[in-house]
């Protein structure tokens, strides 16, 4: 695939053109209908302040250490800036890959893989115990700034939205903190999003994230049946004004045949 793309690593990750055909390689390589963008959960915490390495065509980037200290320098977080570095390159590359004709995602990250990649996790949870009105206030911002996030791909073109939160998953938050982020996040955010999504798109929630709705009572399975097999991607670009949501397998398995002709819905459920 490195070869395919014929581009020097790690600058290929920083700039439209190059996201673009690494996208394009991606997906011609591994067969697949989708060619989705950024390709790491970084995207967002450089935005925001950190100090991501950016890595090789082997090691993709990752956080090299955590840059905010405190709950000051939580407060202090800044919005998203659509107009400068990776984030804007990586809108930048969906509207090159629409250009071409392909059908493009793009994967947004949560708010708690983004803090984790900020601060030190035992910090974060340190603070969240002791002052939880700090960590409720700087993930509401980061609510709003992801809902913005989700209105600029859908004005650069995007075919398919992919919410990832791996860090907001059961094994790491425990019952308390998993109940909160899904009450005070998780829901509002996929009811929002889907209202701005108006039925354009289909939405993708990290297998964690679905479990949190439906475990907490606030969503619930359905099955959906298929024309026919096809990938987990290739049926949620089908199924674009059919279906809002689904989440029942993790994104790197989008290539994944659905070979009994099924896939599985989620259904938000009112109070």
């Amino acid at each position: 695939m490195v070869k395919k793309v014929g581009l020097p690593f790690p600058e290929a990750y920083t700039y439209g053109d190059g996201i673009a055909k690494i996208a394009c390689a991606v997906r011609e390589v591994e067969g697949g209908a989708l060619c989705m963008v950024p390709f790491c959960h970084t995207v967002e915490a450089e935005n925001y302040g950190g100090n991501i390495k950016l890595g090789t065509a082997r090691i993709g980037p990752r956080c090299e250490a955590p840059v905010y200290r405190d709950e000051d320098d939580l407060l202090r977080l800044p919005d998203l800036d659509f107009e400068k570095g990776r984030l804007k390159e990586t809108l930048v590359a969906v509207k090159i890959l629409k250009a071409a004709r392909e059908a493009v995602g793009i994967q947004i990250c949560g708010p708690l893989t983004a803090l984790n990649n900020l601060i030190d996790i035992g910090k974060l949870f340190k603070i969240w115990r002791k002052k939880p009105e700090v960590i409720e206030k700087v993930i509401e911002k980061m609510r709003l700034q992801l809902l913005r996030y989700i209105e600029k791909s859908l004005e650069a073109g995007v075919d398919f939205i992919a919410f990832e939160d791996p860090v907001g998953g059961l094994n790491i938050l425990g019952p308390k903190y998993f109940e909160l982020q899904g009450r005070h996040f998780s829901k509002p955010f996929v009811e929002e999003s889907l209202k701005l999504i108006d039925g354009q798109v289909v939405m993708h929630l990290c297998p964690k994230t679905s479990l949190q709705l439906v475990a907490l009572g606030m969503a619930e399975w359905e099955n959906y049946t298929l024309p026919e097999p096809m990938s987990y991607a290739q049926a949620c670009l089908e199924l674009r004004g059919k279906v809002n949501l689904v989440g029942n397998a993790c994104i790197h398995n989008r290539n994944r045949i659905l070979k009994d002709g099924q896939i599985k819905t989620l259904k938000l459920l009112t109070p």
